[in-house]
C-alpha cells in the first residue's frame, strides 16, 4: 500500500506542475480501488485474496499515459508459489493515442509496458475502436510483441451503457466477450478458442467535482474448456474505487 501512495503522490505532483503551466491542456485523475482479487482475462493472479490497485492518467491533447499498480494485501495459501503480503505483483504503464476520425468512430491505439512478479515484463500493442452509438460498442485487438514468437493475439468484444439514477449518481452496465489466439498474457497454456465472458455493474457518485467514489463488481467466467484447460475460472471481484479528478 506504502509504495502505490508514494508512486501515486509522485505522478500526482507532476501533473499538478504540469496543470500550472498549462491549466487549460492537462487533465486526468488519480485514484485507488481496494479489490477482493485481482482477475486478469479470466484468471485469478492473487490467489482469491484482496489486493490494493492504484493509478495516475494525465492527458495532454489526444495523448494519455498511465500508471497502474497492483499489491498483495494478504498471502496467498500456498508458501511455495503465492505472492506475499504487502508485495507488488504489478505495475503497468501504458501511452494511448485517441482520434476521433468522424463524430461516430473514436480510435485507441497504444502500448502497455508489463512489470510482473514471478514472471518476464512484457510489451503489449493494441488497437481499439469504439462506436458512439448506444451501448458504445468497442472491439479491441490486443498483441504481445514482447514474448510473442507466432501469433500472440488477444480479442475482446464490449458494450456498456450509464443510467443516470439521481444528480451525481449513475449506475454504469457492461458486457465482454473474449477471444485468445495463443497471447502468452492471457494463458500459460497456448489455445487458440473463446477465452472469458464479463459481466459488469457500477455505481458512481460524484461528491463533487473532483472527487468520486465507485464501488463496483464484475463476474468472469469461461466459455468453453479450451479456457478453463487455460486458467479461466467462474471468478466474482468486488471493489471500491475512489478518484480524483484533475
Amino acid at each position: 500500500m506504502k509504495k502505490i501512495i508514494i508512486a501515486v503522490s509522485a505522478v500526482l505532483s507532476l501533473a499538478v506542475a504540469a496543470v500550472a503551466v498549462a491549466e487549460d491542456k492537462v487533465t486526468g485523475d488519480v485514484y485507488i480501488n481496494p479489490a477482493s482479487k485481482y482477475v486478469f482475462r479470466g484468471l485469478d493472479l492473487s490467489q482469491s485474496r484482496g489486493v490494493m490497485q492504484g493509478g495516475v492518467d494525465v492527458s495532454y491533447k489526444n495523448f494519455t499515459v498511465s500508471y497502474w499498480s497492483n499489491e498483495q494485501m494478504f498471502s496467498g495459501y500456498d508458501p511455495a508459489t503465492t505472492f506475499k503480503a504487502g508485495q507488488t505483483t504489478e505495475t503497468d504503464i501504458t501511452l494511448n493515442y485517441a482520434y476521433t476520425p468522424v463524430e461516430a468512430l473514436t480510435l485507441n491505439v497504444g502500448n502497455t509496458y508489463y512489470t510482473l512478479s514471478g514472471a518476464p515484463n512484457t510489451n503489449e500493442v493494441y488497437l481499439k475502436a469504439t462506436l458512439n452509438k448506444l451501448l458504445s460498442p468497442t472491439f479491441a485487438v490486443y498483441y504481445d510483441w514482447d514474448k510473442s514468437r507466432n501469433t500472440g493475439l488477444f480479442y475482446s468484444l464490449s458494450v456498456g451503457h450509464t443510467v443516470e439514477l439521481a444528480k451525481n449518481l449513475g449506475l454504469n452496465l457492461g458486457a465482454l466477450a473474449s477471444y485468445n489466439m495463443e497471447n502468452p498474457s492471457a494463458s500459460a497454456v497456448k489455445y487458440n478458442n473463446l477465452d472469458n465472458y464479463e459481466l459488469s455493474a457500477s455505481v458512481d457518485y460524484s461528491i463533487n467535482d473532483k472527487f468520486k467514489v465507485t464501488p463496483n463488481y464484475l463476474y468472469s467466467n469461461a466459455f468453453n474448456s479450451a479456457g478453463r484447460i487455460g486458467g479461466v475460472k467462474n471468478q466474482s471481484i468486488v471493489g471500491l474505487k475512489a478518484a480524483f479528478v484533475f
